[in-house]
C-alpha cells in the first residue's frame, strides 16, 4: 500500500464524518471503523472488505473529533504489519477518548458555547446583526478546526504510526490545553456576571425583591 495522497486523506477524512452513525453496542466503534478505511484497501487491492471486516469489525472505541489518529495509526499498523494490531487499538481506545472527551467536550465546545451565551445575553437576548455574525464565525472556526484535525490525524498517523500520539502530551498542546482552561473559567464567570448585570439593568431583579 503507497502513502495515500491528499486527496485520499482528505476523502478519508470526510468519511470519519460518518462514524459516529455506525455507533453500536456490538462493537462500539468497529463498524465506523470499517467504513472509514475500506476505500484505502479497495483501491489498494490488498484485502477484499471481507478481509478488512474480518479483521477490524471488533469492538473499537475512540472519539470522533479524534478519529483521523486512529485511522491512519491502524492503516500504518496494518501495512507495516509490525505491532499488535490489538495492542494498537487498546492504545488508541485510551488515549483518543480520553483526550478527545476533555480536549473537545470539556473544552472547545464549552468556550465556543459561553462565547456565544455572552455575547447574545450582553446583545439584550436580541439576535442582532453582530451577535449572528459572532455566532457564524465560531461556527465557522470550528468547523474548519474539526477538518484540519481529521486530516491532520491521518496523514502524521500514518507516517508516524503511535508516535504521533506524542503531540497530545508536547508543550504546546499542554499550553494550549491551559489556554483553553482559563478562558473556559473566566467565560463562565463572565457569564453569570453579564446575566445579572442584564437582570439589574431590566429591572427583573427588582421584581424578586418586592
Amino acid at each position: 500500500m503507497n502513502k495515500p495522497d491528499r486527496k485520499t486523506i482528505l476523502l478519508l477524512a470526510f468519511r470519519t464524518y460518518f462514524i459516529r452513525i455506525f455507533y453500536n453496542y456490538n462493537n462500539l466503534f468497529g463498524e465506523g471503523l470499517c467504513y472509514c478505511i475500506f476505500p484505502l484497501f479497495s483501491s489498494s487491492c490488498t484485502s477484499s472488505r471481507e478481509e478488512v471486516a474480518a479483521k477490524h469489525m471488533m469492538t473499537f472505541n475512540t472519539n470522533e473529533y479524534l478519529s483521523g489518529f486512529a485511522v491512519g495509526i491502524i492503516l500504518k499498523t496494518s501495512e507495516s504489519g509490525e505491532g499488535d494490531m490489538e495492542r494498537t487499538k487498546n492504545i488508541l481506545s485510551s488515549v483518543l477518548g480520553s483526550v478527545g472527551d476533555r480536549l473537545i467536550y470539556r473544552l472547545i465546545l464549552p468556550v465556543i458555547a459561553l462565547s456565544a451565551a455572552n455575547k447574545f445575553i450582553i446583545s439584550g437576548f436580541k439576535p442582532d446583526a453582530c451577535s449572528i455574525a459572532v455566532i457564524i464565525s465560531l461556527v465557522a472556526v470550528f468547523n474548519i478546526f474539526n477538518l484540519w484535525i481529521r486530516y491532520f490525524g491521518i496523514s502524521k498517523g500514518y507516517d508516524r504510526g503511535l508516535e504521533s500520539l506524542k503531540i497530545f502530551k508536547s508543550p504546546v498542546y499542554t499550553r494550549i490545553v491551559r489556554i483553553l482552561t482559563a478562558a473556559r473559567n473566566i467565560l463562565t464567570a463572565l457569564l453569570v456576571i453579564n446575566f445579572v448585570i442584564y437582570l439589574k439593568v431590566s429591572n427583573i431583579l427588582l421584581f424578586f425583591y418586592n
